[in-house]
């Protein structure tokens, strides 16, 4: 028999090589001209020595896409291997974002739960990262996809990093800690802050919301905190104003409305704004799903069994407190679905981004909490606790399939990760093949180019993109949204004095490109 700190030792070292596999193995989410073209295009502007993009990208925004351009450089992956890039970039963050929220979990049950052995611990924090994943999702023009795979090539991976950053701040706030981890985790949370108010400022507002909901309900710990360091929390909190009013990219309007003239109105506002928001923003229909509701619902009558618990019998011990923090902050998908709190949020960002605020509920925690707890009074083993949420995860997925409660939202989320392992209905349509040929008719153009002029073509869209940023050649090119009817530009240009016109000529086996599709 192995000692259990091996067999701790070796799970972690499972769950770790099955995180990389998955990462690895799933395809990013590549139709073009969706919006992870925009940043593909941009990495690879910088990556040639561009100061600024050419996209509508926020050039504050840009640190996120420098830091790519120069990995790739350090790594000499140059632009005709743009998909490689594009794999590499959702590897890694989709890696990143299960370990955040895989700590996050396991840092949050071991303390709603002391007495928790590390096995269960870790098996609770294994499906609470599957519940986020399969969870949250949205729908845009003709795809239903799981949030992974619509920001996995994207600045946004500032949403796991948020979660990763409260994770910290609850080990700071309830867990015995050395100076020197301190140290180190107030250092991390400083320098993810400072990056996230840079490219997305929309994750700090979430870490915010977190600290006032965390400070509500441990509002006795900040008290005594405060009396001990109040100078130090009186400059960070300085400090926070300053780089919240200062720092984000887009400026938030309800600084205009806090002023004693024109406070009055600010009410009015917001109402105006929420019934916006309610009326054409909030995409309730494709991101809310069956799992929330079935945790939201499961909620009143959880708390009931836990304070008869209490009552009865005080046990199993759960950390009563943090359990508010958890269905607090899993009560935020509510947020865009009600006039005034869609409206203040909106007030707070923009009104067509409200709907991410979905994204920040901790709603994912709930099922382990719930299960895991129930199974302390019955005295179930680690195997059972693993075999009942999977067979509710079961049932929810079948009777999302089935049934139209919430127009086979779950479901369809469980279909987008199967498909991303498939690849072939989100990778780009155009294969490496016809890539290939892209690139030996544009040998054979050049070869045929006797007038001493560059050449310039003008092509297809998707044919377009793959000319510009994989060949780097120039092409009659109106950005990725567009899509010109490029034979009719081609004949009603005048002759160029610079340039040689050629029409590229779309080979009869390419697949059809339709934008958006």
């Amino acid at each position: 028999m192995l000692p259990q700190r091996y067999k701790h030792a070796y799970s972690y070292i499972f769950l770790i090589g099955l995180g990389i596999a998955f990462a690895i193995l799933t395809n990013p989410f590549l139709r073009y001209p969706y919006d992870a073209f925009a940043h593909l295009i941009a990495i690879d502007e910088l990556y040639h020595g561009a100061v600024t993009s050419t996209t509508s990208i926020p050039t504050g925004r840009l640190l996120w896409h420098h830091a790519w351009a120069d990995i790739f450089q350090l790594l000499h992956i140059n632009s005709q291997h743009l998909f490689l890039r594009a794999h590499i970039i959702h590897s890694t963050q989709t890696f990143l974002a299960l370990f955040a929220i895989y700590y996050f979990s396991h840092v949050v049950l071991r303390n709603l739960f002391k007495n928790i052995d590390k096995s269960t611990l870790l098996w609770l924090s294994v499906w609470a990262t599957v519940i986020w994943f399969t969870t949250f999702s949205t729908y845009s023009v003709h795809y239903a996809l799981i949030w992974n795979l619509w920001y996995s090539i994207n600045y946004q991976i500032t949403l796991p990093l948020f979660f990763y950053m409260v994770a910290l701040t609850l080990v700071l706030s309830l867990e015995p800690t050395s100076k020197i981890k301190k140290i180190f985790f107030i250092l991390q949370i400083i320098a993810i802050s400072l990056f996230t108010l840079k490219v997305h400022a929309m994750e700090f507002m979430y870490y915010l919301m977190y600290l006032a909901v965390l400070s509500l309900f441990y509002i006795d710990k900040l008290y005594t905190l405060f009396k001990k360091y109040y100078l130090i929390i009186i400059i960070v909190l300085l400090s926070l104003g300053y780089f919240i009013k200062n720092y984000q990219i887009e400026s938030s309007r309800i600084f205009s409305y806090l002023h004693l003239d024109t406070l009055p109105s600010l009410y009015h506002k917001i109402m105006l704004s929420g019934n916006t928001v309610l009326a054409h923003l909030n995409r309730a229909d494709s991101v809310v799903n069956e799992v929330m509701y079935f945790l939201l619902y499961l909620t009143v009558p959880f708390l009931f069994f836990v304070f008869w618990q209490r009552r009865h019998h005080n046990k199993p011990h759960i950390n009563v407190r943090l359990l508010f923090v958890v269905i607090a902050t899993s009560l935020f998908i509510l947020i865009p679905q009600y006039t005034f709190s869609a409206g203040l949020f909106a007030l707070i960002g923009r009104a067509d981004v409200v709907h991410r605020i979905y994204f920040s509920a901790s709603l994912f925690l709930l099922l382990p909490i719930y299960v895991y707890y129930v199974s302390q009074v019955f005295t179930l083993k680690l195997r059972y606790i693993n075999l009942i949420l999977f067979l509710i995860l079961l049932a929810i997925a079948m009777i999302s399939k089935h049934t139209n409660i919430l127009s086979h939202n779950y479901y369809h989320n469980l279909h987008s990760i199967g498909e991303s392992f498939k690849g072939s209905k989100l990778n780009f349509h155009l294969s490496e093949k016809n890539i290939a040929q892209i690139g030996k008719k544009i040998d054979q153009y050049e070869k045929e180019n006797h007038s001493g002029k560059k050449i310039r073509f003008y092509a297809r869209s998707d044919i377009a993109f793959v000319i510009k940023y994989m060949y780097h050649k120039e092409v009659y090119w109106r950005g990725r949204r567009a899509n010109p009817h490029y034979i009719k530009h081609y004949q009603e240009d005048k002759v160029s004095k610079t340039y040689h016109k050629v029409l590229f000529e779309t080979p009869e086996m390419f697949p059809k490109y339709i934008p958006y599709w």
